[in-house]
């Protein structure tokens, strides 16, 4: 973890530290996602924040898929599979 100071200019901008952007692989057209709470103010990655949502998801469909399967792939639904 890197800890450096950056500081808001008159028109609201913030530079980043040069090793920050670097450590993050990032550079212009970057996309962050800002989030502000309470007197904090966190960055992360927009890419990064997707592909964690992406795996989560494949998660949550694979428990998903699952459960499915368990209550209908069952003798008792078969008959089901004649109507």
């Amino acid at each position: 973890m890197q800890v450096q100071t950056a500081r808001l200019s008159s028109k609201g901008q913030i530079t980043l530290p040069i090793e920050i952007l670097r450590a993050l692989n990032a550079g212009k057209g970057t996309e962050f996602l800002v989030v502000q709470e309470d007197d904090r103010i966190v960055l992360v990655k927009a890419d990064s924040v997707g592909r964690k949502i992406v795996d989560e998801l494949a998660e949550f469909s694979a428990l998903g898929e699952g459960a499915f399967r368990d209550l209908w792939d069952n003798d008792a639904d078969a008959i089901w599979d004649e109507a």
